[in-house]
């Protein structure tokens, strides 16, 4: 790593994923304590990734054809700050399904678009490694979230108020990136979202991640739930449930740039699967919170591979006139489409089954599938995709 490592860049990647540590970890129970039942907390777990699927390709695009795609980013946030402040006016269920709704349709792309900025500057730069960037907001998600468990007892109103206030943070950490145009409004060369699909080897990764997404879309709805239901689940250890996952992507992340020059996306998101099968059969066998605990450290080897492995791919291969578009799509396919049949099919399922250690099992199953279609297409090639 160069001596001009822009270490400032950090600065909103942590700030980002303390805010995601508070809102993701603990909505679902702000939710619960607001008097939502099981069926009304799918659909305002739901609404998120449902409406980013319209949200984050209109911001991909206002980024790609703006003057300044920082600019863009910083306004992403500020809606997003006035929205969260309105979801604890009314304990109704429409209010809070319309504002969780508005919120997410600017919070989900906030990451992918800073995601855009660093990776394009650290391209700029001679390649450099974007693994120790993406490791500082790991560790701050880590921390908050074993601080937050340990503070909030059972005020989960504090979710919202702490939200906004961290994303004040973010917003202010915007300044520290580096000005960055949208390169269709630099070149004068419109492109749309449909030439995305048209970069070689695009579509089957795309539908890979979407596999894998789907099953980390129900374990990020329903495994505080799962756990808190457990003899001896509190929120304490909830908490350490979490920062046991977030540490556990450290040794990825500071191997990540030399394993996807190795490996590439496809056979790391392959062994990502093998791994995020082996953790959900787990949860489905031992309704144990040891074991549980322990199984955290799996965490390590799906989500942070696949994202990152992911970008990586996105920035080195689509057309600079999509950077932005190219990360958003990400979220579309990754966040967007794959987490609202996690969340909607996986809170069918646990209520079908009778609880959710039998919808864990279906997400193995999900897993298991995903290597038998595309393990030996990218483990059967002498250079992955």
């Amino acid at each position: 790593m160069k001596k001009n490592y822009p270490w400032r860049y950090a600065a909103f990647m942590i700030t980002y994923y303390t805010v995601n540590a508070v809102y993701q970890g603990y909505i679902s129970k702000y939710f619960q304590m607001r008097g939502a039942t099981t069926a009304q907390l799918s659909v305002l777990l739901a609404a998120a990734p449902m409406i980013s699927i319209v949200s984050q390709p209109f911001w991909g695009m206002r980024g790609d054809r703006a003057k300044s795609r920082n600019r863009v980013l910083r306004l992403m946030i500020l809606l997003g700050v006035g929205l969260i402040l309105m979801l604890p006016l009314s304990n109704a269920f429409g209010w809070m399904l319309l504002f969780n709704a508005l919120f997410a349709a600017q919070y989900t792309s906030i990451q992918p678009m800073g995601d855009s900025i660093i990776l394009e500057s650290l391209l700029a730069r001679g390649n450099q490694p974007f693994g120790p960037l993406r490791l500082c907001g790991s560790l701050s998600f880590a921390v908050v979230n074993l601080v937050f468990g340990l503070l909030v007892g059972e005020r989960f109103e504090w979710v919202i108020y702490l939200t906004a206030a961290l994303l004040v943070g973010v917003f202010l950490s915007t300044y520290l990136l580096p000005p960055t145009p949208g390169h269709q409004a630099e070149t004068g060369r419109r492109m749309s979202l449909a030439d995305l699909f048209r970069v070689p080897g695009m579509p089957p990764l795309l539908a890979l991640f979407m596999m894998l997404q789907l099953c980390m879309g129900y374990f990020y709805s329903f495994f505080s739930i799962h756990f808190t239901s457990l003899p001896g689940g509190s929120m304490t250890l909830l908490g350490l449930a979490y920062f046991i996952s977030a540490t556990s992507e450290l040794p990825f992340l500071l191997n990540a740039d030399r394993l996807f020059d190795r490996l590439g996306a496809g056979r790391l998101m392959c062994l990502s699967a093998l791994t995020m099968l082996t953790r959900w059969v787990l949860l489905a066998a031992c309704p144990n919170v040891a074991v549980v605990l322990c199984s955290q450290v799996l965490h390590g080897g799906g989500f942070i591979v696949m994202s990152v492995s992911m970008a990586k791919h996105v920035n080195a291969t689509v057309p600079a006139e999509l950077k932005s578009s190219g990360q958003l799509l990400l979220a579309v396919v990754g966040f967007g489409l794959a987490r609202v049949f996690g969340i909607l099919g996986g809170g069918l399922l646990s209520s079908a089954l009778g609880g959710t250690r039998h919808a864990f099992l279906i997400m193995a199953g999900v897993c298991a599938l995903a290597l038998i279609l595309f393990a030996p297409r990218y483990f059967r090639r002498v250079k992955a995709d």
